[in-house]
């Protein structure tokens, strides 16, 4: 597994722990990678994630809740496809030197590995959306 997969699902988790117990993210994050042993790439990626959804939340949050507008609200989305979107939404936004197909391609992972199959058709749909809202040049294309 590559280190910044890992680091995503470290985050992903850490997240949904933090978000279960109430307890600070970066406590949750710093536990998770020291019980796994992560490598030094693996924490900085990992720790530089978490940081840009934490500092960024409210943000994240808003423009999360206007891609799913249409007959969806943010609150009818699962924990777990909720998480990995937002993550995936501050990696388009604060993450420039990851591409894009790539930030798509691992929420998906992320989806297929941790939500139902549905969820993956609607964190791809999700991202896409916001793939085009950030990056003009793909927009009216087919992204993934």
């Amino acid at each position: 597994m590559g280190k910044r997969r890992k680091g995503r699902e470290i985050v992903l988790q850490s997240l949904y722990a933090s978000l279960i117990n109430g307890g600070p993210l970066r406590d949750v994050l710093d536990d998770q990678l020291r019980q796994r042993e992560s490598a030094t790439d693996t924490v900085e990626f990992a720790r530089d994630l978490a940081l840009k959804i934490s500092t960024h939340k409210t943000e994240l949050e808003t423009w999360l809740g206007q891609l799913v507008s249409g007959g969806w609200s943010p609150e009818r989305v699962g924990m777990v496809e909720k998480i990995v979107i937002t993550m995936g939404l501050a990696e388009l936004r604060y993450s420039p030197d990851v591409p894009w197909r790539a930030v798509i391609n691992e929420a998906l992972e992320l989806a297929r590995r941790f939500c139902d199959e549905d969820a993956v058709g609607f964190v791809n749909g999700v991202l896409d959306k916001a793939a085009a809202q950030t990056y003009p040049e793909i927009r009216g294309k087919e992204t993934t």
